[in-house]
């Protein structure tokens, strides 16, 4: 068994020392660069990302909310909530 589990110079060593075939390495070398590139592209992927972006894509204008002629005060005063049928003990708004 082999432990990949260190960094990328730990892990080459460890598969230099490894008793098997040279061929068999250069297949776990290739595999293990593989896995590599795939996990930097779903990063990249993810790090990518402006979050500033996504959550404006995300989220609901507070005028789509909020009716017309109402407060976002009022809108989320405990009478109005209980009227919605919310639940008011997680929330306090002053």
């Amino acid at each position: 068994m082999i432990d990949l589990t260190g960094t990328h110079e730990e892990n080459m060593a460890a598969i230099a020392s490894a008793p098997i075939s040279e061929g068999f390495k250069a297949h776990i070398r290739k595999d293990y660069q593989k896995q590599c590139d795939e996990l930097n592209i779903e990063l990249d992927s993810i790090f990518s990302k402006d979050l500033d972006i996504e959550h404006e894509k995300n989220s609901i204008p507070i005028n789509e909310i909020v009716p017309k002629g109402m407060t976002i005060k009022k809108y989320y005063s405990k009478e109005q909530r209980l009227l919605r049928g919310e639940s008011i003990s997680y929330m306090k708004f002053d």
